[in-house]
């Protein structure tokens, strides 16, 4: 792949349509040598038009235009990025990039890092990079609030007086996928070679915490009464100008694995309480354990404004849609022997539909990759035993030991590849950006970025997916396992698309409306308590019902729910009130 790398960006698009007919999407063969050239005599000329240098995009370490290196400074946007506003409209991920005034996609990239490292520095914030980006203590988005916290959700059952990060399994009512540490967003866990189960965690800055508590978003009585009085949901976007101004919305989500003591060097990592109710351990008790746990993954999110062309005022390709950065290990996974080019073209996602990535005969060992366990399918969720309702925990390591898988005489977790590689401007990037922390032996050099997902208004091309998301595809290998090549759901922006509120109403038609949550499925975890009609005497139209109805159920301390009903014509009515 690497001499299509150069090929593509030294010249036009008839040298980047021949590299793609000669290697095409997947295949390992190398085009074949060009014939070599006659020799020449030393006094021949210089041609006219020597080859044009490969374009390399230049990394920004940070935010702040006055600093040169990295910093703890969280970006604001993205700075200029000129392809943007093209008059031409914007096609998507290139091969053809030349200068930085046809890389739509680097800044972004750039914005990613920023994003990376300085939420990643150490929270007591010293002012050295070497020191910043130790990992030697808790770091800055370890300190944003949790959903739990927000939503008023159980806190646990284990005692926890070191204050550790605590990943609640837990049954909760009305519990959904999304509320679970232990389960991805379509449902499914996550088995290491170790036979453990993979965590998650999840988090939000003070500018998306104020928005949702004082809209009152955090409780199914608030949103109720947000949407009745006409609102709907929009998070703070950052300031565009300057790229270090204030910062919007932001949430977090990180997976992690249990490591040993061997591990620690290559992994940020803390410590962690598993706290597990009695209902989803073996033996039925509750099950809480401390476990050392290593950064496997990690989504930053940040909402942003779309972009207008200074000149013609009308809307650039940026939607306001959030900035979604992802990061892995780089022992996570191998890269599929299939693995399909960033830039998407038709054919080749569809030859690894229903993520049929299979890793390279030759792969290593990787935190979810064994090669004893090679004639195993990859990217297969483990499957429920026949009866049960929910993943068991063991009492004891390996935790997910029940649904391990016997091959070759190994006890397999969920094998897992990658399927897309990482698009070839954004690695020089990564290489970039690694080096700098490589250089203050930062266990951060360890991480790497796998794409910055974007919403975005594409001119469609003939041949090539368009999904209104940049890039097309994008999953993270340990939180999107499973649906890394769903042309619907296979990238951040249209999984999130589908965020509602808790709060639903019922229509003229009978059927249930939903509302929009601004591509935030935390606002999904407010919870409807408990609904009592309550008397409230003779009620003859909606009028005197909004006018009754908040004050008796406030006697009871609830909320009302916007339904009343007549029970005795002329004498009672009731107001429904939940709280």
């Amino acid at each position: 792949m690497k001499n299509q790398k150069i090929m593509r960006r030294v010249g036009g698009m008839g040298i980047v349509l021949l590299t793609n007919a000669l290697l095409g999407c997947g295949t390992n063969e190398p085009p074949a040598a060009p014939p070599a050239a006659p020799a020449v005599e030393s006094a021949t000329p210089a041609p006219a038009n020597p080859p044009v240098a490969a374009y390399t995009p230049a990394p920004v370490y940070c935010a702040d235009p006055a600093v040169a290196g990295l910093c703890p400074v969280v970006p604001s946007f993205i700075g200029a990025d000129p392809d943007l506003l093209s008059g031409d409209g914007y096609q998507g991920l290139s091969n053809d990039v030349t200068s930085a005034s046809n890389d739509a996609q680097s800044p972004f990239d750039n914005m990613a890092w920023q994003m990376f490292i300085a939420l990643n520095w150490q929270s007591s914030n010293p002012s050295d990079p070497a020191s910043g980006l130790s990992g030697n203590g808790p770091v800055v988005w370890q300190g944003y609030a949790t959903p739990e916290a927000v939503f008023d959700g159980p806190v646990g059952n284990c005692p926890n007086p070191n204050s550790l990060p605590r990943f609640n399994i837990i049954a909760k009512s009305g519990t959904s996928p999304r509320d679970q540490e232990f389960l991805q967003a379509t449902g499914q866990p996550l088995i290491d070679a170790n036979g453990n189960w993979t965590l998650f965690e999840r988090r939000m800055n003070a500018v998306e915490q104020q928005y949702i508590e004082s809209k009152g978003l955090n409780t199914y009585s608030g949103q109720q009464a947000f949407i009745q009085a006409g609102n709907s949901v929009l998070f703070q976007p950052g300031q565009q100008v300057p790229t270090n101004g204030q910062v919007g919305a932001i949430e977090i989500k990180a997976s992690w694995k249990i490591i040993s003591e061997a591990d620690k060097a290559s992994y940020f990592h803390t410590q962690g309480l598993i706290d597990v109710q009695g209902a989803y351990v073996s033996d039925g008790q509750p099950l809480c354990a401390e476990a050392t746990l290593g950064l496997v993954g990690l989504h930053i999110i940040q909402a942003n404004r779309e972009v207008i062309d200074p000149k013609t005022k009308l809307p650039g390709a940026l939607q306001p849609k959030f900035i979604w950065a992802s990061f892995e290990h780089k022992n996570n996974a191998p890269l599929s022997s299939k693995a399909c080019d960033a830039v998407v073209d038709n054919t080749c996602y569809q030859t690894i539909a229903g993520n049929s990535c299979p890793a390279p005969t030759d792969a290593g060992s990787y935190a979810y990759y064994n090669p004893a366990c090679a004639a195993l399918p990859v990217n297969t969720p483990p499957a429920k035993k026949s009866g049960e309702s929910s993943y068991i925990w063991n009492r004891t390591p390996p935790y997910a030991g029940q649904y391990l898988t016997s091959s070759n005489n190994a006890q397999c977790g969920t094998q897992v590849s990658r399927c897309w590689q990482v698009y070839d401007l954004t690695a020089d990037l990564n290489s970039a950006w690694t080096g700098q922390l490589a250089a203050i032996n930062s266990v951060f050099a360890n991480y790497y970025l796998i794409g910055t997902n974007w919403g975005a208004n594409i001119e469609p091309v003939p041949g090539k997916l368009d999904n209104g998301s940049v890039p097309a595809f994008l999953g993270n290998s340990t939180m999107e396992t499973y649906i890394q090549t769903d042309p619907q759901f296979g990238n951040c922006v249209n999984c999130h698309a589908g965020a509602q509120l808790a709060y639903s109403s019922t229509g003229q038609d009978g059927k249930p409306v939903h509302y929009d949550a601004n591509f935030s499925f935390f606002l999904g975890l407010a919870t409807q308590q408990s609904c009592q009609d309550l008397p409230a005497g003779p009620l003859f139209n909606q009028q005197e019902a909004n006018n009754t109805c908040p004050n008796v159920c406030s006697t009871a301390n609830d909320a009302w729910n916007g339904q009343w009903t007549t029970t005795v014509f002329g004498k009672m009515s009731v107001c429904g009130c939940c709280g």
